[in-house]
């Protein structure tokens, strides 16, 4: 009798062992593929944070260009107007300045999907001086100007734009994380 209570207990004790090793497996198994879900979830999480990133940073690079290829082109037109240029080259300056325009227009109008609000404020002011002297230009240009409507009304909405254009280019450094936080002294060169 002794030997078979020995038996069922070897045999039950072989059988609870066996249960407990499966099913410690079993834990293992599942904590791995948490582990491994964990792990493809931050590798997405990562590969979509560059996405963007990327994107950010295209935007950027295609805005600043733009916004600079506007400045360029407004501050050209200011400095034709005076020359007293026959009407077919004023037209044809005028039709580039536009082109120009609408380039930077297409970039402002993404970049306002993209960016972030601190670089999106900077852009909006950039954005309003720039259109500010442009639309004197264009009145000047078609000899339909607002009584306060001047070259110097030009340059001085050109002047504010330097300066922002500035200030953009530090902020979307800034959310690149490129450039440090303090925001340096403005220098009015023209490679601003």
């Amino acid at each position: 009798m002794e030997a078979l209570i020995a038996a069922v207990i070897g045999v039950c004790g072989t059988l609870c062992a066996t249960w407990l090793t499966q099913r410690s497996g079993e834990r293992a198994l599942a904590a791995e593929r948490r582990s491994a879900e964990r792990l493809r979830q931050l590798e997405e999480s990562t590969r979509s944070e560059e996405r963007v990133l990327d994107l950010r940073r295209a935007n950027y690079i295609a805005l600043n260009q733009a916004a600079r290829r506007y400045f360029g082109a407004l501050n050209d037109g200011l400095h034709r107007m005076p020359s007293g240029q026959a009407t077919q080259d004023l037209d044809a300056q005028g039709a580039e300045l536009d082109e120009v325009r609408i380039q930077y227009r297409a970039c402002y109008a993404e970049a306002q999907m993209v960016v972030p609000d601190a670089v999106l404020a900077v852009a909006s002011l950039v954005n309003r001086e720039l259109n500010q002297a442009y639309g004197i230009l264009k009145r000047l240009h078609d000899r339909t100007p607002r009584e306060q409507d001047s070259p110097q009304r030009i340059r001085a909405h050109l002047e504010a734009a330097r300066g922002l254009l500035h200030d953009l280019r530090h902020e979307m450094r800034l959310d690149l994380g490129i450039t440090h936080l303090a925001r340096p002294e403005r220098q009015s060169t023209p490679s601003d």
